[in-house]
Parts: structure tokens; C-alpha cells; sequence
């Protein structure tokens, strides 16, 4: 895909976790966020427990690019064991129409 992607990523957290979750994302979302091609990534927290991420990318290899920073390793090393179900993320494009 040559457009920029726009990334939606839900994380279900266990019970009793989500303030944990927040708090570790918010302490890895600066340094995120000056990673190249970041355009935008933002944390939402739903009413009903899950916690979601939208980002935008310049390009998808930005984005993919961005798995490889210590930012995005200690969020996985630290996230992994407080989330009931592994992440979800969906990678969208604006359409042509």
C-alpha cells in the first residue's frame, strides 16, 4: 500500500488492570510518538475495560518499522502478561472513492 496507514490496536486488559495497562503505555508514548513517520498515536480507554491505540504511519514501513524500537519491545515484554487475549490490531486505508 503506498497511502498512509492508520492502525486501531485493542488491548483487553485482565480485570482489575487497565489503570497498570495505561500507565505503562503512557510511560513508552513520547518516545513512540518521535519515531519516524509516527503521524499520530493516541491511547482511548472504552467503558468497558478495553484500552485502544490509534495511530497513523507516512507509510506502512514506518509502521512496521516501529516494532523494532525499545519502545514497542517493553511494551510487549510488560503488556503481554496483563492483557486476557492477545492484541488486535487492524490496519486500514483510506478508500479511493
Amino acid at each position: 500500500m503506498s497511502q498512509p496507514p492508520t492502525v486501531v490496536v485493542t488491548l483487553w486488559p485482565q480485570a482489575g488492570y487497565v489503570s497498570q495497562v495505561e500507565q505503562i503505555i503512557a510511560r513508552e508514548i513520547d518516545e513512540i510518538r518521535q519515531a519516524e513517520g509516527c503521524e499520530l498515536y493516541e491511547l482511548f480507554i472504552g467503558v468497558d475495560g478495553r484500552v485502544v491505540l490509534i495511530e497513523r504511519w507516512s507509510s506502512r514501513e514506518a509502521w512496521q518499522a516501529h516494532f523494532d524500537t525499545p519502545a514497542i519491545e517493553r511494551l510487549k515484554r510488560d503488556l503481554t502478561p496483563l492483557l486476557s487475549q492477545p492484541a488486535e490490531r487492524v490496519e486500514l486505508y483510506p478508500t479511493t472513492a
